[in-house]
């Protein structure tokens, strides 16, 4: 499967293909038909290991005892992270994001609607418990958290590589600049 991850990040959703992942795997494109009879098939199995990773990531990020704003920031930390880490999801989930065809966008819209309710309800709760307040409702904040991701990626991607806890800082602030404490 890494391989499979690897190559659809270098080569994209709609031109990956099973020759690419046996060449980088060292084995026979037969042996990947064995794993994924259709190209269908491979796309399925690389945009759920994707998705599983982005959901998994949410929910280890917004336990139910712990307030909005350190939620969110673990969240951004640890998308930061995997984008440095394991920078072939993070590739993969930004082309999906805006591969808007019809066999792949309904999935992707699936996918973030439970993200952005799990962020939501997060804050909806700091709202409920006056520990924060914003312009925007739940919902369109976590739409705003989530755009985090991609001012993180821009950052991380810049011809000077910012060093991580300079990434984390700007989204700690972006954060802040969304969701603040009331009177603030």
């Amino acid at each position: 499967m890494q391989c499979a991850v690897e190559i659809f990040a270098r080569r994209g959703i709609g031109r990956a293909g099973h020759a690419e992942i046996a060449e980088l795997a060292n084995v026979s494109v037969a042996t990947v038909f064995n794993y994924f009879n259709t190209r269908e098939d491979l796309v399925d199995a690389v945009l759920s290991e994707v998705e599983q990773t982005m959901l998994n990531l949410v929910e280890q990020t917004y336990p139910t005892d712990e307030n909005a704003i350190t939620a969110v920031q673990h969240h951004l930390s640890a998308l930061v992270e995997l984008a440095y880490s394991n920078s072939d999801v993070i590739h993969i989930w930004l082309e999906w994001s805006s591969s808007v065809r019809e066999d792949v966008w309904p999935r992707f819209s699936a996918v973030m609607a439970k993200i952005n309710q799990q962020i939501g309800e997060s804050i909806q709760a700091g709202f409920d418990s006056k520990e924060i307040s914003s312009a925007l409702n739940a919902l369109q904040a976590a739409q705003a958290i989530n755009a985090g991701l991609y001012l993180a990626v821009q950052m991380i991607n810049r011809p000077d590589s910012p060093e991580r806890q300079e990434v984390v800082d700007f989204l700690n602030d972006f954060v802040l600049s969304l969701l603040r404490p009331p009177g603030k």
